[in-house]
């Protein structure tokens, strides 16, 4: 998935890439040799793969375990909301990346929880920006897939 990025916005990414392995903090400094190889910033880390962003705003994802080599494209948007959200917990600058809420839009239920609340868990539903639009949620009686 490519996300659209403004040109400050790309130089910026580019510029955390080129500095990561002095700037991040030392308990993130194992990740280093990813990035110096797939040249994009880490946003979600999990338990056996990183999702990270490239200065052209393409989403990716490698393998911290060795499963795979190389990178793969993210290309479901919930997972891309929620390196973006995981993302913008450490640069602020990427919050201009996530979405706005519209009007209508419905608080996601993880709201109540102290673990998505922390940030310590990121929700399936909502991605962790704490909002669904009303037309994403299942109607009741609805056939599920």
């Amino acid at each position: 998935m490519q996300i659209a990025l403004s040109p400050e916005m790309s130089a910026f990414i580019a510029a955390r890439v080129t500095g990561y392995s002095t700037e991040t903090p030392e308990r993130m400094q194992w990740l280093s040799p990813f990035v110096a190889n797939f040249a994009a910033l880490p946003l979600y880390v999990g338990w056996t793969e990183t999702i990270g962003i490239r200065p052209s705003g393409e989403m990716v994802r490698w393998s911290t375990e060795g499963d795979y080599q190389g990178v793969k494209a993210v290309n479901d948007s919930k997972w891309v909301l929620s390196a973006l959200v995981a993302g913008a917990e450490r640069h602020s600058e990427l919050l201009a990346l996530l979405p706005r809420r519209p009007p209508g839009a419905l608080d996601c239920e993880c709201r109540s929880h102290p673990l998505f609340v922390s940030g310590k868990l990121l929700c399936g539903m909502c991605g962790g920006v704490g909002w669904l639009l009303a037309d994403s949620l299942p109607r009741r009686g609805a056939a599920k897939d």
